[in-house]
């Protein structure tokens, strides 16, 4: 009963994009990956992470949830964080994302440490 648990704890499977062999990752496990990636942004953190199949056969739509500093352009940093996203979807799992959606829902302090535009100066 352990193992049936555990596999309903996967999520749906979704493809890689590998047109040769039919590959396919848990969408829990793509979504920490993705989180963490959202995370590496200076003033972001992301809050929830869905992926859903969509298109052809391989594709794959993110639909983020995020909470952001205000210490610089709010559409800015949503841009770093969808590139991030982007890239580690590609390049670290191999997915095919058709689209990143990135709502921001709360705000986060500023940390007093950065200068403003949250990067190292």
């Amino acid at each position: 009963m352990n193992i049936v648990s555990a596999e309903v704890r996967l999520g749906r499977l979704l493809p890689l994009a590998d047109p040769v062999r039919d590959l396919r990752i848990s969408e829990n496990a793509a979504a920490k990956v993705l989180r963490q990636a959202a995370d590496t942004v200076p003033g972001a953190t992301a809050a929830t992470c869905r992926l859903l199949p969509e298109g052809d056969r391989t594709g794959v739509r993110v639909t983020m949830t995020l909470a952001a500093a205000l210490d610089g352009p709010l559409p800015d940093r949503v841009h770093q964080v969808r590139r991030s996203v982007l890239h580690s979807a590609v390049h670290d799992l191999g997915l095919d994302v058709t689209a990143v959606d990135i709502t921001v829902v709360d705000l986060l302090e500023p940390d007093p440490l950065l200068p403003p535009g949250g990067g190292p100066s």
